[in-house]
């Protein structure tokens, strides 16, 4: 018998009808899990018979997060379709490559991107599409739901059924489309169970993050809603609206997840200072940058230790977490590798290489992604093993510390230079907001290092700021040779530096 799954909105729609499931603030609605269960069975059995979708169609959305986000994420899982959420930061252009890619069947848009999910639909020959609207009368997706007198029930379903397309951010190259399914969900639920709290009872978790990323979506919000928590959703992050969530005990909010850049502008806000979290039970955090020591600081200072991690959308998307040490944290530990999931750490010729050498770390399990929509599995695994293209190492006890993505990694005179280990040298030189590594030709060694700086206001950075502000720290071969400045670092959707941009604008030749 092959592994399955329950429909757990069914579930819980049974078990604790009037408990609440998903809310979203902007939007001032909140729905208990019977409201949900009920909404999902409708739209589910629209979906397939008025629309006319078969299993395995995919179902488009570009909107902005909102309950209706939830409920049509379940209902295509629940009639067995895939829901394929796209980031509404995109250019048209670059939604109707995704769009081509995932061919789907129907259209899903809210006001705000209507016109971008009309132009959408009308370059790729969507004729079926649904608007929601918080104006009512206006919202064809509520009439729908409405005047529904059909539902479909929940079920059981094959761990291995496909339910969404999530593509990457790519912000290192152009997105792919990773696959998740019941399992993988299921799955990553019972990781952050162990290492994060997800199944407690009471769990409320507050989602900053965009609901087409997998950090918004997987991290902690469908975990919770596994268990059979309550999500609330702001519509954008918005530093002030979360400080005051996270701080009303009558809110009750105890998960927290977002980037790095997030808890910056919420450690930045005035109100920080006297700040108290009184239901908190885990925050979380991925990537590093020149203010993580001045984050995990502050959030200690106020009692309270935020979690590092790593993963990505392929990976669950949380493949390790750091759960507590200050001295580990603040040398960029990423933690222990979670209990459901197997990592190692491999040479070019695929061989483990030894403690406390770097390697490429591969990852399997039943959280992985099963592979990417339209793209060969074998181009991307070897065997059971994803390859990640990031690398990393371990220390004495088993804790990994990510070094950077490999295709970030460049050779100068034969030696390997890692962007990540230059921009942790360089990140609290004087006058620096944020810095970036990238590779440029050089007729002599091959490739060289372009430092591009973002300065604080009024201040004045060069070359030979960032040269003596390494002297001691770095090897001279790892030092970089060229130095541009930007006026605001270009960022992705989850506010992550756009490498991809940086190389287009600058990796033609250096600037200086």
């Amino acid at each position: 018998m092959k592994p399955w799954v329950k429909d757990w909105v069914a579930y819980h729609g049974a078990l604790r009808p009037d408990a609440p499931a998903v809310t979203c603030v902007e939007q001032g609605v909140t729905l208990n899990w019977g409201d949900l269960d009920r909404r999902v069975g409708r739209l589910a059995h629209l979906l397939r018979h008025r629309f006319g979708l078969q299993p395995g169609d995919r179902v488009a959305s570009i909107t902005e997060n909102d309950t209706r986000l939830f409920e049509l994420q379940f209902a295509c899982m629940r009639a067995g379709l895939i829901w394929v959420p796209l980031s509404w930061r995109l250019a048209v252009g670059e939604l109707v490559t995704l769009v081509r890619d995932a061919a789907p069947a129907i259209m899903v848009y809210d006001d705000p991107w209507r016109e971008v999910g009309e132009a959408v639909a009308d370059a790729t020959g969507i004729e079926q599409r649904i608007l929601w609207s918080d104006d009512l009368d206006r919202s064809d997706y509520d009439r729908l739901i409405a005047d529904a007198t059909e539902a479909m029930s929940g079920g059981v379903h094959d761990e291995e059924q496909l339910t969404h397309i999530l593509y990457t951010s790519g912000t290192t190259g152009l997105p792919k489309g990773a696959l998740c399914s019941w399992g993988t969900l299921k799955h990553h639920a019972i990781n952050a169970a162990q290492t994060s709290r997800a199944s407690e009872r009471g769990n409320h978790h507050l989602n900053i993050v965009p609901l087409f990323h997998a950090g918004g979506l997987n991290t902690f919000s469908n975990p919770t809603l596994y268990w059979g928590g309550h999500v609330t959703t702001t519509r954008r992050f918005d530093p002030a609206v979360s400080l005051q969530l996270l701080t009303d005990p009558e809110v009750g909010i105890t998960h927290l997840c977002g980037v790095l850049q997030m808890y910056e502008l919420i450690t930045a806000l005035p109100a920080f200072a006297e700040a108290r979290f009184p239901n908190l039970r885990n925050g979380l955090f991925g990537g590093w940058g020149p203010k993580t020591v001045w984050v995990h600081q502050t959030w200690q200072a106020r009692g309270f230790f935020l979690q590092l991690s790593y993963g990505s959308t392929e990976q669950g998307p949380l493949v390790t977490v750091l759960d507590g040490g200050r001295d580990l944290a603040l040398a960029n530990c990423s933690g222990f590798v979670l209990p459901g999931t197997d990592l190692r750490l491999v040479d070019p010729e695929g061989r483990d290489v030894p403690q406390g050498e770097v390697g490429e770390i591969w990852t399997r399990g039943p959280a992985i992604t099963p592979g990417y929509w339209n793209r060969p599995r074998e181009d991307y695994f070897e065997g059971d093993w994803f390859r990640t293209g990031d690398c990393g190492r371990f220390d004495e006890a088993g804790r990994l510390y990510v070094v950077d993505r490999l295709r970030e990694v460049y050779r100068s005179g034969g030696e390997n230079i890692y962007p990540a280990e230059v921009e942790l040298a360089l990140a609290d030189a004087p006058g620096v907001k944020e810095v970036a590594i990238i590779a440029v030709p050089d007729d002599r060694w091959g490739e060289v290092g372009l430092a591009i700086v973002e300065p604080m206001p009024g201040a004045e950075v060069d070359l030979d700021v960032l040269l003596a502000h390494a002297d001691g720290r770095l090897a001279r071969f790892k030092l970089p040779r060229h130095f541009a400045t930007i006026a605001e670092m270009p960022r992705s959707a989850t506010l992550k530096i756009d490498r991809a941009s940086l190389k287009q604008t600058y990796g033609a030749a250096p600037a200086v």
